[in-house]
């Protein structure tokens, strides 16, 4: 027994949760807890979320000072997960209210804009229908007339384009 004990305080490394958990004086199962809820830096081999584990105590001793409650192992007495998650859960159904507001003013917002524009859609039809036809050509009215006579040099002899 001796033995393994200066085998395990001479090597850096620790494997398994039975090491771990005798290194840091605490429980396999409470040291399972560390590193799920608080972080404990433990790796696995081949990157596998579940089985064997290793740690080094460098990285452990670090883990323990980086915070005096971890070095304590007491936590402030944490809410459950289910009252956090109720707490989120409001604010997230909160927000979604305002957003559904928002949402409810921006489409009145774009129905009114929509409205305005097909009015004076409308009211620009109207004046186009009761004013004169303009004629917006860049020729006089007499050039007008020999195009339309066909009268420019234009040779009955040359077939017309197609």
């Amino acid at each position: 027994m001796k033995e393994r004990r200066q085998r395990l305080e001479s090597s850096q490394f620790l494997s398994g949760w039975k090491e771990i958990a005798a290194y840091l004086g605490k429980g396999v199962r409470t040291t399972q807890r560390y590193e799920r809820e608080l972080g404990l830096p433990v790796r696995r081999p081949a990157g596998k979320p579940w089985g064997s584990v290793i740690a080094t105590k460098a990285e452990l001793d670090g883990w323990v000072k980086a915070s005096p409650i971890r070095q304590a192992y007491h936590l402030r007495n944490p809410q459950p997960d289910s009252v956090s998650q109720a707490s989120a859960l409001r604010n997230h159904v909160t927000q979604m209210a305002e957003l559904r507001g928002q949402m409810l003013a921006l489409r009145n917002e774009v129905r009114r804009s929509v409205g305005l524009l097909h009015n004076s859609i409308c009211e620009l039809q109207d004046t186009l229908k009761s004013r004169p036809r303009q004629d917006f050509s860049p020729y006089s009215q007499g050039e007008r007339e020999l195009l339309e006579r066909g009268a420019w040099g234009v040779r009955p002899d040359l077939p017309k384009a197609s």
